[in-house]
C-alpha cells in the first residue's frame, strides 16, 4: 500500500527515513548511517571533502524513496538488504590504509581536543601555537594520505 505523499516528502528529506517509512527498515538505516558518518568525519575534520559524498548520498536517498514509492503495488518489488551487503567486512578488518586513517583520526582529535585545550587553559605559548598550526593543516594532511593510499592501492591491484 502506498503511503501518503506528504509524508513521503518529508520523510525522504532526511537520508534513510524515507525507506524506513516505507517498511524498508534495513535500506533506511543503511543509508542513515552512511550519511551519519560523512556528517560526523564533515563537521569533525572540518573539510570539504566529505561533504561531496555526503550529498550524493542524501540524492541518492531522496531518490531511492520515490523509487520504492513507486514499486509498491507494482510487479516490480525492490529487496529491503543492507546497502553494503555486498562488501566483505573481512577486507576491510584487515586493511591498513584504514587502520592508518583510524589512528591519524585519532591523533587529531586528540589535539584538537585535549591538548590544545591544556595548552590554552595553562598558558604554554609554545605548544599552543604548535597545536594550533597542526590544527589548521591536520584535516588536509589526513586526506592527502587517504588520498594517496587509495590511489596507489588501486594502481598497484591491476
Amino acid at each position: 500500500m502506498k503511503k501518503n505523499l506528504f509524508f513521503t516528502f518529508c520523510f525522504s528529506l532526511i537520508p534513510g527515513a524515507g525507506q524506513m517509512y516505507q517498511n524498508y527498515m534495513k535500506r533506511g538505516l543503511s543509508i542513515m548511517c552512511i550519511a551519519g558518518l560523512l556528517l560526523i568525519f564533515f563537521i569533525m575534520l572540518e573539510t570539504a571533502i566529505f561533504l561531496v559524498p555526503l550529498l550524493i548520498v542524501i540524492a541518492y536517498s531522496f531518490f531511492d524513496t520515490y523509487n520504492i514509492r513507486n514499486a509498491i503495488d507494482t510487479e516490480e518489488q525492490i529487496k529491503d538488504d543492507y546497502i553494503l551487503q555486498g562488501i566483505s567486512f573481512d577486507k576491510i578488518k584487515g586493511n591498513k590504509l584504514i587502520g592508518i586513517g583510524i589512528i591519524l583520526i585519532g591523533i587529531y582529535l586528540l589535539l584538537n581536543n585535549v591538548l590544545y585545550e591544556i595548552a590554552k587553559a595553562t598558558y604554554i605559548d609554545w605548544l599552543y601555537t604548535l597545536i594550533k598550526h597542526v590544527r589548521a593543516y591536520f584535516p588536509s594532511l589526513i586526506v592527502s594520505v587517504i588520498t594517496i593510499g587509495i590511489g596507489t592501492k588501486m594502481i598497484s591491484n591491476k
